[in-house]
């Protein structure tokens, strides 16, 4: 029971470390781009790139 509890708070304590430096960062998180539904010659809608 104490692995599952120290499991779980090292989990959360990670997850609000990174939530903490997304938050200093101060930077809007940044979807992917369009990844295996562009096909080749397709221009992204999100960044402009053209896949080649």
């Amino acid at each position: 029971m104490i692995t599952a509890l120290l499991a779980i708070f090292i989990i959360i304590l990670s997850i609000a470390g990174m939530s903490i430096g997304l938050i200093f960062k101060n930077k809007p998180l940044q979807p992917s781009c369009g990844g295996i539904y562009l096909e080749k010659g397709d221009t992204c809608k999100v960044c402009g790139k053209t896949v080649d």
